[in-house]
């Protein structure tokens, strides 16, 4: 299994969401608005101008399906009102555990 995440704009979520789904890519998805920006530039002023309004989307996929997930991803993820559109990191993924309701004691 792989994991995929993704800072891309907000703007690309609800497409690359679809087209997830319509390519039948299986998998747990998560998404966090994030702050994005690169550590390198001018210093001076307000730090913030230099952070944009991203979203990190967070998927966990077989090793089958990890490229359809990505060729969706770098596809879909760019705007035409984003100069810089963000990044994907890809990690293994060992196993995924659970977590559940305890189930009640039997007597």
């Amino acid at each position: 299994m792989k994991k995929i995440e993704a800072v891309i704009p907000p703007a690309s979520l609800s497409i690359i969401r679809a087209e997830l789904v319509r390519r039948c890519v299986c998998g747990n998805l998560t998404v966090t608005e994030v702050r994005h920006g690169e550590t390198h530039g001018p210093v001076s002023g307000n730090s913030d101008e230099f952070l944009t309004d991203k979203i990190k989307v967070e998927l966990i996929v077989a090793d089958r399906q990890i490229d359809k997930a990505l060729n969706v991803i770098l596809r879909h993820a760019m705007t035409e009102s984003s100069d810089r559109y963000g990044h994907v990191t890809l990690s293994h993924v060992d196993e995924i555990l659970q977590i559940t309701k305890p189930h009640p004691a039997s007597a």
